[in-house]
C-alpha cells in the first residue's frame, strides 16, 4: 500500500507547486511547504482521483472482481450514459465501474470515478432504467465530492506537516515514509467510511436526490430508483456487514426519492421505451455469458439521450456505445 500510495502522490503534477520538483529529488521542504500555502486550494481532480485508486486497491485486496463476464461490458456502458448526465461526465481518470463477485446488497464509490459494484445489487434490477438508478446512486455520490467530504480537513492537511518541518532542507527517507503513512491515513479512512461506518443519512438523501435528476436528464424513469429500494425494503435478512449497517431504511429513502420527483415534477418515459431497454437488459445482463468481451481497440463509449445523439462520457471496458435514456 505504501508503494501504491507515494507512486500516486508523484504522479499528481501538481499544477501550482510544479515549479517545488526538481529533476529527481524535491527541492526544500520549506520551499515546497510555501507552495502548498500558497495554493490554498482544494484538492484536485487528478488528486482525488489517486486517492480513489489506493481506495480500491485497498478493499479489492479482499475482494475478487467479476473480471469474464460479458454483463461487465454492459454495465460499463450504462454508467458512462449515467455519468455523461452527471454534474461530472469526466473525471481525470475516467469513470470505470467494475463488478465484485459478492451477493450481498452493497456499492462502493470511490473518489475519483471508480464505482464497485457487489453483483447482489445489481441483480435486484429487473431492468435497465433500475440498474441506471443503482448507477446513478453511486454516480451521484462521487460527483458530490462525498468520499473526500467524509474525511476531517486536519486529515487532508496532516498529510503535507511532514513538508513543513522548518529548517528542514530535503526530504530523507524518513520524511518520506512519514509523508507515506500521513496520506495512508486519508486513503484508510475513506476506505473505513466506505465500508464500515458509510456516509451520513444527509449524504444518502443528497445522492438519491442528484440521481432522480441524472436519470430524468439521461431520458431514464426517476421512478426506477423508489422501485430498486422499494425491492430492497422487502428483503428480510438483513443481518451481518454493509449495506443495512451504512445507510437509512429503504423505506425511508423511498419517500424522499418520491418527494424528489413530485417537487420537481420530474416525467418518465413511455412504456414502450421502457419495454425496449428491458428487452436490451435481458439479453445484455440476465442472459449474459460468462466469456471475456473482446477488446473493440478503446473506442470511446457513446451515449444517446433523448435525441439519440449525444455522445460522450467513458466506460472502463473501452466498449461500444450503448444506447440510453428515451428511445
Amino acid at each position: 500500500m505504501t508503494a501504491i500510495i507515494l507512486i500516486a502522490m508523484l504522479a499528481f503534477g501538481f499544477g501550482d507547486i510544479v515549479d517545488a520538483v526538481e529533476s529527481d529529488e524535491l527541492a526544500s521542504a520549506v520551499t515546497v511547504y510555501q507552495a502548498f500555502d500558497e495554493a490554498n486550494r482544494e484538492i484536485t481532480a487528478t488528486e482525488e482521483y489517486y486517492i480513489g485508486r489506493a481506495v480500491a486497491a485497498n478493499i479489492l485486496a479482499t475482494s475478487t472482481p467479476m473480471m469474464t463476464w460479458d454483463a461487465v461490458a454492459y454495465v460499463n456502458e450504462a454508467g458512462a450514459v449515467i455519468a455523461g448526465f452527471s454534474p461530472m461526465p469526466f473525471t481525470y481518470g475516467g469513470w470505470h465501474f467494475m463488478i465484485l463477485d459478492d451477493q450481498g446488497i452493497n456499492a462502493l464509490s470511490c473518489p475519483g470515478g471508480i464505482v464497485l459494484l457487489n453483483k447482489g445489487l445489481c441483480d435486484l434490477a429487473q431492468n435497465e432504467d433500475e440498474l441506471a438508478a443503482i448507477l446513478a446512486h453511486e454516480v451521484a455520490h462521487i460527483a458530490l465530492s462525498h468520499g473526500i467530504q467524509s474525511v476531517e480537513k486536519a486529515k487532508l492537511t496532516s498529510a503535507w506537516t511532514t513538508l513543513g518541518h522548518e529548517g528542514a532542507q530535503h526530504l530523507g527517507s524518513s520524511d518520506v515514509q512519514e509523508l507515506s503513512d500521513n496520506y495512508g491515513d486519508v486513503v484508510d479512512d475513506i476506505t473505513m467510511n466506505l465500508v464500515t461506518r458509510g456516509y451520513s443519512r444527509d449524504s444518502e438523501q443528497q445522492a438519491d436526490s442528484l440521481a432522480v435528476h441524472i436519470l430524468a436528464r439521461a431520458g431514464y424513469d426517476p421512478m426506477a430508483l423508489a422501485a430498486v429500494l422499494t425491492r430492497m425494503d422487502g428483503i428480510t435478512n438483513t443481518t451481518g456487514p454493509g449495506f443495512w449497517q451504512t445507510h437509512p431504511a429503504p423505506s425511508d429513502r423511498v419517500q424522499w426519492v418520491l418527494s424528489e420527483i413530485e417537487s420537481s415534477s420530474l416525467s418518465s418515459p413511455t412504456a414502450e421505451e421502457i419495454a425496449v431497454r428491458t428487452a436490451r437488459f435481458t439479453e445484455r445482463y440476465t442472459n449474459a455469458g460468462t466469456t471475456q468481451p473482446a477488446s473493440r481497440g478503446g473506442e470511446t463509449s457513446g451515449r444517446s439521450g433523448r435525441s439519440g445523439t449525444e455522445t460522450g462520457g467513458r466506460s472502463s471496458t473501452g466498449g461500444g456505445a450503448s444506447s440510453g435514456g428515451r428511445q
